[in-house]
């Protein structure tokens, strides 16, 4: 499998299905602007840093390094860009201020690591490592945007990997562990995170790669999330064959079934363990909380591990919340339920109606219409991309999404044989399309 990194183990425990279209599947996200930024700051720091003794390059060096280095992708316009890119200046200026005049070279100026946990390989790069004395580090990483507190420092998955990481190809035991906020210039540094801390992390990674490898790759919805998603065209949960039966139900957001996922952590379910990550990563709540079918003990199981390792919080004891916690997780399973029982009466309807022969029934409540789709379906994505790249077509599909593809194959543009490729590729299928609709009392039939 493919080495874990923070970023990839944070992105499968909030959406594996997301990891899947981002990891298996290999389709591209659209860039984000402050990614892009993040990217033109850093690097222009390890440029500063990445010297054999001082002095360090001068701010002229510096900034004609951030300028030709500067990632454009992802702005909205030349006008929020340029916002951007003079923010950045007056970091590097302010930055450059502070510590050329005490400089001195790092141990390492971004140190890439890889290793192995219980087998798996894991891989990340630490933005600095500063020696101390003989026989100790300091870690140091870089962040742009919002402010944060100390409490993120003492907690965050990432720097308790960094630590682990370091410690074991190096030889060098931490000292002290920082989050640089460039925007305000504020380092905020931790002693090192706990045994338990780096623990629980390993469990964590063999469990998610332990899910990886059996392919456990269901949606996890979230309004606050999927909205901006840029896989939501692509995802099940949003597709149009999986729309709700009855006209004016529809599906929360927050409703999930993780019946057929195996647990991340043992003895837990794919939230709980999603839960303890993000309280490891100091985000001061679960983030994935709303539609979590955790129990109420579960829960507090959770805060205690994070209670015990400076990360967590105690919201005592709190009968209607988990009373509240327990009906939501009941009321979920019983959707969870009802959709599938829902789904198994579709294809029984559709199939009995199209033995008689026909596309529409009563019941004494209820009108059936059934409507066949053709479809072509593609199984092997790497081809359709492949072909789709060579003839210069790729921005008009963005994905290998069967209805994109379709789509491309209408277009009369298209050569002769970039359609045929594609259409040996292909698979035409037909589906039923079932609506039902409850009947006004004086429509019923009879």
């Amino acid at each position: 499998m493919r080495p874990l990194s923070h970023s990839s183990i944070t992105l499968y425990l909030d959406c594996p299905q997301k990891y899947k279209f981002r990891y298996i599947d290999k389709i591209p996200e659209k860039p984000k602007h402050f990614f892009s930024f993040g990217r033109s700051v850093h690097s222009a720091l390890e440029y500063f840093y990445n010297v054999p003794a001082a002095p360090p390059p001068g701010l002229p060096e510096v900034l004609a390094h951030y300028k030709a280095r500067w990632v454009s992708e992802g702005y909205k316009d030349a006008s929020q860009e340029a916002e951007y890119f003079d923010e950045g200046r007056r970091i590097l200026e302010q930055f450059h201020a502070r510590h050329a005049p005490q400089f001195a070279p790092p141990f390492f100026a971004e140190y890439r690591f890889d290793l192995k946990v219980d087998g798996i390989p894991v891989t990340g790069f630490v933005d600095r490592i500063d020696r101390v004395g003989s026989d100790r580090i300091a870690i140091i990483d870089y962040k742009t945007g919002k402010s944060f507190g100390e409490d993120r420092v003492r907690a965050d998955a990432q720097l308790t990997m960094y630590q682990m990481a370091c410690e074991e190809l190096l030889g060098l035991r931490v000292e002290s562990l920082t989050f640089y906020h460039l925007n305000s210039l504020t380092p905020l540094t931790a002693p090192p995170h706990s045994a338990d801390q780096v623990a629980g992390l390993r469990r964590r990674i063999v469990s998610v790669a332990d899910s990886i490898r059996k392919e456990a790759f269901e949606p996890r919805p979230e309004e606050r999330k999927c909205t901006w998603c840029d896989y939501k065209p692509l995802c099940p949960v949003f597709r149009a064959d999986n729309a709700p039966l009855l006209a004016g139900s529809s599906q929360g957001l927050g409703e999930r079934s993780t019946a057929s996922a195996p647990p991340l952590l043992a003895g837990s379910s794919p939230d709980a363990a999603r839960e303890e990550f993000h309280l490891a990563r100091g985000t001061g709540r679960d983030t994935g909380g709303r539609g979590s079918t955790s129990s109420a003990p579960v829960l507090a199981a959770h805060m205690a591990a994070g209670n015990a390792s400076g990360g967590g919080w105690d919201f005592g004891e709190d009968a209607e919340l988990a009373a509240l916690i327990d009906r939501y997780g009941r009321l979920l399973e019983e959707i969870s339920g009802a959709r599938t029982q829902a789904q198994d009466l579709s294809a029984e309807i559709s199939s009995r109606l199209q033995e008689l022969g026909g596309f529409k029934a009563f019941s004494s409540r209820y009108e059936a219409n059934l409507s066949l789709e053709e479809k072509w379906e593609f199984s092997d994505k790497a081809k359709i991309l492949d072909a789709i790249r060579r003839a210069g077509r790729w921005e008009d599909v963005l994905a290998p999404s069967a209805p994109l593809v379709q789509k491309l194959l209408e277009d009369p543009a298209v050569p002769r044989e970039l359609r045929e490729r594609l259409l040996r590729l292909a698979k035409k299928v037909t589906r039923p399309s079932l609506q039902i609709k409850k009947l006004e009392p004086e429509t019923a039939p009879g």
